[in-house]
């Protein structure tokens, strides 16, 4: 099977491939510093539920300053999308040839995502207590239909159910992608997925002229989102094809200056959100901060510079990503519900009391996503990948 799975290679294309070989997330070791990376997008998550909004805002203190400067954090989710689009995307290129694909991919998906899932809102349901109980039947959740119901009401679940509508664009994405790759030409599917970034950001302008009130559909709807899951997965595409030495040679050269460029444009769009994040969201906020995660997966993929190696292969880092999908599912459940136990429901993180019961709730969250990922995940994943492809 060829990089492209396109059928036969020229002699040129062969000579490449030798210079420049195919990173097969199957057949090569796994790359930690992404792991790293992973774990930078929970304590985005973390830092947006648990802290951001609950310091004081205004500029009268340094506190309101630093709530002012993160704003961002909740992008997070955005970049565990670009991940999502650059692993699926590369496991389902590298395998588009094989007979099971759909069988494999699915069940190793389903291994991984619903046992802890399902779990999960089990226990919500069974458990809701004031503040945290589901605005939506308990179908919707269960069949990935959060994100829709959100769009539809135009409106936020309470704190535990609220997390769930990304899950749900991810299954949907799960759903749709292998057939997509397998039946799509490979040189055809850069194209294809430039066409749907383009088209992403066509949707959330024309939805957002036409109907500004709707500005949660532009957050949550999979068709809005695409342009995150795309990007990841363009990348994917390149890594493993004659782009690849086009951006890596590139990339290697100018990589701080981009590297530069990004954080500029990261603070430049913090300081936009003040005119409207909705209205800077779809006009292409969330296409260029999808840009901005895309450009630090390239550069750990195939630059790796030493500075952006060695931060993001910290064990810290890396043990987050390993235990994220955990996190981000229990973290508004025990660490939302740690500070409103302490704290109560009018809770400001102004204090050395305050910034205690912040650590306790997100240490209780990641210790407890060490159980789950000895007890349950991690049992299951090996299980799924009894499948092979």
């Amino acid at each position: 099977m060829t990089c492209l799975g396109s059928g036969r290679l020229s002699p040129e294309t062969v000579e490449h491939h030798l210079r420049f070989p195919c990173l097969n997330p199957v057949a090569q070791k796994r790359i930690a510093e992404l792991d790293g990376l992973r774990g930078l997008a929970i304590i985005l998550v973390l830092w947006h539920h648990l802290i951001e909004t609950s310091l004081p805002p205004g500029p009268s203190t340094w506190l309101g300053w630093l709530r002012a400067g993160t704003s961002l954090s909740w992008t997070g989710v955005d970049l565990f999308f670009v991940l999502s689009g650059y692993f699926i995307g590369g496991i389902l290129i590298d395998q588009r040839d094989s007979p099971r694909l759909a069988r494999t991919f699915y069940g190793r998906r389903a291994a991984r995502i619903l046992p802890l899932y399902y779990v999960t809102l089990g226990i919500y349901l069974a458990v809701g207590f004031a503040g945290f109980e589901p605005l939506h039947p308990a179908w919707v959740y269960s069949l990935f239909l959060t994100n829709l119901a959100f769009a539809w009401t135009n409106a936020w679940d309470s704190p535990s159910f609220s997390p769930l509508w990304s899950i749900a664009v991810e299954e949907q994405f799960y759903l749709v992608a292998p057939w997509v790759v397998r039946w799509l030409p490979g040189s055809r599917l850069p194209a294809f997925l430039l066409t749907l970034i383009g088209f992403a950001w066509l949707l959330r302008s024309g939805m957002y002229y036409y109907h500004p009130e709707k500005h949660l559909a532009l957050h949550v709807l999979t068709p809005m989102r695409m342009d995150t899951l795309a990007l990841g997965a363009l990348l994917a595409w390149a890594v493993r094809n004659d782009a690849r030495s086009i951006l890596q040679q590139g990339l290697a050269r100018t990589w701080p200056l981009w590297l530069g460029f990004s954080a500029l444009l990261f603070l430049g769009l913090t300081a936009c959100g003040y005119l409207g994040l909705a209205q800077v969201n779809a006009y292409g906020g969330f296409t260029l901060l999808a840009v901005i995660y895309a450009l630090l997966v390239a550069l750990i993929v195939m630059v790796r510079p030493p500075i952006l190696l060695r931060l993001f292969s910290l064990r810290p880092l890396v043990l987050l990503g390993r235990y994220s999908y955990f996190i981000y599912l229990w973290h508004m459940l025990i660490g939302w519900g740690i500070i409103r136990y302490l704290g109560g429901s009018d809770f400001v993180l102004s204090s050395p009391r305050s910034l205690a019961i912040v650590l306790l709730a997100i240490g209780g969250t990641t210790l407890a996503s060490v159980f789950s990922w000895k007890l349950l995940e991690q049992p299951m994943i090996k299980l799924g990948h009894r499948a092979t492809y």
